[in-house]
């Protein structure tokens, strides 16, 4: 018998996959007027998508989520120097929506990557049941949301290059790798590109009068969500998808009603962050703080450790507004059709 060691086999590298969620509640009926009322203050009077499969409304002869689906299909891995043929981006695609209406709009037969999951819960509830059962430890997804039909191949492949020199590899302010990422765009980088005007509302009175009404202020920046991330399955950040986190991350990056602003305060005045209060209320939040506040509720609430969880928002600059330009309601859906329309003419 040879007395020389065995060399380990090198560790299995895990290809990137995608996730778009494309999921909708569907409240009782007194929540579901509780909310439409909260959710017609918050966006001054437009009516919103409620308990409806908006991703399935067509643009100009295909669903909104198809749009979505094939820029991130059809995204490709760079190649040096464009030697050789490019292989897909992503090794599997996967999306939650209502199974039996999906399939009966779009023909998957075309995708060889995607696999479809029957949406039950809410945006957190599909993040724990995709991340703890269909990934790998190890393994990153970036993802994606089906009512953005603006984001094209290249806009994956930029965000997808974006979130690799950072997640996995860079520290946060507390020396934590980071492991999951969010996108959030800025209106000087969206203005000039912005689809939908009507959404643009100005604070008319007050300290903050002449500051953008459904941004999030920070320092020098008015920003709002760039529908995208990514995150790597780990240990630091199974806590975060086991008590579902992310939907109070999630109601955090935009806080438009009422009552969604109010729980903010809210949980910022008990756990004693009376600055950062000042900084959300006078809209111009430092970031640092921020992160430290987040992490800090988060933890009391659902009792987890987040010393070891690293989490960064990235500033998406290129086609800044295809990120933001999301589909809420049928004003927004309105606007799509026209524009698409004619850009078909041209």
């Amino acid at each position: 018998m040879s007395s020389m060691k065995q060399k380990s086999a090198p560790p299995k590298e895990l290809k990137p996959v995608a996730l778009i969620l494309a999921g909708y509640d569907k409240f009782d009926s007194r929540t579901k007027l509780k909310k439409m009322q909260e959710l017609i203050e918050a966006y001054d009077g437009d009516v919103i998508y409620m308990g409806h499969n908006k991703f399935l409304h067509r643009l100009e002869g295909k669903p909104i989520i198809q749009y979505v689906l094939d820029a991130v299909y059809n995204a490709k891995k760079s190649s040096p120097k464009g030697v050789g043929g490019r292989n897909r981006l992503y090794e599997k695609i996967f999306i939650y929506n209502d199974i039996k209406s999906f399939e009966g709009v779009i023909d998957l037969s075309k995708y060889s990557n995607v696999h479809l999951h029957q949406m039950t819960d809410s945006v957190g509830g599909h993040w724990k049941d995709f991340y703890f059962n269909y990934i790998e430890y190890g393994q990153r997804v970036d993802v994606f949301f089906g009512d953005t039909p603006r984001i094209t191949s290249e806009d994956v492949e930029y965000v997808h290059h974006e979130f690799s020199k950072i997640i996995g590899k860079e520290k946060d302010h507390r020396g934590s790798l980071i492991n999951m990422v969010f996108g959030i765009v800025d209106y000087e980088d969206m203005k000039d590109d912005n689809w939908l005007d009507h959404r643009i509302k100005y604070i008319k009175r007050g300290h903050n009068k002449g500051k953008l009404k459904s941004f999030v202020g920070y320092e020098g920046l008015q920003v709002r969500v760039g529908n995208t991330g990514a995150v790597i399955k780990n240990k630091a950040n199974d806590p975060l998808m086991e008590h579902e986190s992310i939907n109070y991350i999630y109601n955090l990056r935009k806080a438009l009603s009422p009552s969604t602003f109010s729980k903010i305060v809210y949980h910022l005045w008990k756990s004693k962050h009376f600055d950062m209060i000042r900084q959300v209320k006078n809209k111009c939040i430092r970031e640092k703080d921020f992160y430290d506040a987040v992490f800090d509720i988060i933890a009391k609430l659902n009792k987890i450790d987040l010393s070891s969880y690293g989490g960064k928002l990235i500033l998406i600059k290129k086609h800044a507004a295809r990120w933001e330009n999301d589909i809420d309601g049928p004003m927004d859906l309105n606007v799509f059709q026209q524009k698409f329309r004619e850009m078909l003419r041209k």
